[in-house]
């Protein structure tokens, strides 16, 4: 899942920071909540929740506060350090690198792909592997993954995405079967784009030797591969040369059991099938 158990909560953490910068720039401008607030043009009660740890800012009331409180960024750049601790710390170097990427590959053993993923899908996977965060920590997750799908495959020329996905992660529905079924028309959607592919590894493969974790393989735009290993809510990157043409050869080795795309598809529309005539059951 490549998301931390535990944000950093530390009185020198981003969090912490936003809140004593806020509270210092009002105080060097004279400036109490309610004033600010009618600056930037949102409520009173925004800013309070904010000083309070209660709410993180958004971007665009980051940009705001920079704005109106001669910030030149500061809250910008704070905010994007609070967000970067809700990534496993052992993936947070590569996932940082995902938009250098010129060509991606994911193979999952038992969860759809992070970036391929329905907000509600994200949800019940955050809320079952991080029992102790609260809803709102959940759901700041949930946006985070969302901003990571769009900065990768919302830029001008997009990357060549390759998943590579086993049929567990189909088989084991999310929360709920309208919420699976859901999940799977997306992945149909995504399958018609020119530069996505996705193929499934049927049961009928047998075992392999990625059954108990998920990788992701990153060809970077300025040469090289990086790679991330999962497994049990950890992650470990990989960079040595000797580790990337290992992991590189195993995700062939599996890819090769795979079905094609066009069976592929068919394959996942027969669980949207089956997911959706349990539903209306």
């Amino acid at each position: 899942m490549a998301d931390a158990q535990h944000v950093d909560r530390s009185a020198l953490g981003p969090d912490a920071m936003i809140v004593k910068r806020l509270k210092a720039h009002r105080e060097r401008l004279g400036l109490s909540q309610r004033e600010l607030a009618e600056t930037i043009g949102y409520p009173q009660s925004y800013i309070a929740r904010i000083e309070t740890r209660k709410q993180r800012p958004s971007d665009a009331v980051a940009a705001a506060l920079d704005e109106a409180l001669g910030a030149h960024g500061e809250f910008t750049h704070l905010l994007e350090m609070a967000r970067a601790l809700l990534i496993e710390p052992g993936a947070r170097e590569v996932v940082a690198k995902e938009t250098e990427a010129v060509r991606l590959r994911a193979f999952t053993s038992g969860v759809i792909p992070g970036l391929l993923q329905t907000e509600d899908y994200a949800r019940s996977q955050f809320r079952k592997g991080l029992p102790g965060d609260s809803e709102e920590e959940i759901e700041e997750k949930v946006a985070e993954r969302v901003r990571r799908h769009v900065r990768v495959f919302g830029r001008g020329e997009p990357p060549f995405y390759r998943a590579v996905i086993d049929e567990a992660a189909l088989a084991r529905p999310a929360h709920s079967k309208k919420v699976m079924a859901q999940q799977l028309r997306v992945l149909l959607s995504c399958q018609e784009k020119p530069r996505i592919r996705i193929q499934v590894v049927p049961f009928s493969a047998y075992d392999h030797g990625m059954q108990s974790g998920s990788l992701f393989l990153l060809d970077l735009a300025e040469g090289g591969t990086i790679g991330l290993v999962e497994s049990f809510g950890t992650a470990r990157a990989i960079e040595a040369a000797r580790e990337v043409a290992f992991y590189s050869e195993l995700y062939e080795s599996v890819q090769r059991l795979a079905l094609s795309e066009e069976e592929s598809s068919t394959f996942i529309a027969r669980y949207i099938e089956e997911y959706e005539n349990e539903a209306d059951s």
